[in-house]
Order: structure tokens, then sequence, then C-alpha cells
């Protein structure tokens, strides 16, 4: 699928409902981030299962699975191991 043409905006009332859209800020906008969504984590056993051994490094954290039965992970204790407990949260449903 290609992605639809872009059709400038040249009368005054698109001009001005585009200068309304936008607060009333004109110009260019600024350039996008040129950064990954994710980067991939560098720390050694980072995700690993948790079996009955000892943890694989001493500076990871065990991040309990979700309800529906995932098995526990080891992860880095910064973002790694939030983005497993959210990801835990989001399967089990949440309750408020």
């Amino acid at each position: 699928m290609s992605p639809r043409p872009r059709i400038p905006e040249t009368s005054p009332g698109q001009l001005a409902a585009r200068q309304a859209w936008n607060s009333g800020q004109v110009g260019k906008g600024r350039k996008a981030a040129d950064l990954p969504v994710i980067q991939p984590c560098t720390a050694d056993g980072c995700g690993a299962p948790v079996t009955r051994g000892a943890r694989p490094h001493q500076h990871l954290v065990q991040v309990r699975g979700s309800a529906d039965g995932a098995a526990a992970h080891w992860y880095c204790p910064t973002r790694c191991a939030a983005i497993a407990r959210a990801r835990a949260d989001l399967r089990t449903g949440g309750t408020r």
C-alpha cells in the first residue's frame, strides 16, 4: 500500500484552518528524533527465565510472570524490569 499523496494547502481557508489547528504556531516543525523506540539491553543474563539455580548475575532482579501462567524471568533493575512488570500487568488485564 503506497502512502497517499500530500496535497499542498494553498487556499486562505486551508491556511487559516492549519494555523488554528497549530494554536497559532507557524513555520516548520522540528525534525523527528532519530532514536530507536526500544534499545537492546546489554546486561548479561537479562531476560533469562528463572530456574532452580542461582541468579545469573548479582545485579539482576526477579520479575514474576503474569497470573495467566507466564514464567518469571531475571531482568536488570532499570528499564527492563519496569517494562517486564508492565507487560505482566497488561497480560492479566489489571483491575482498577
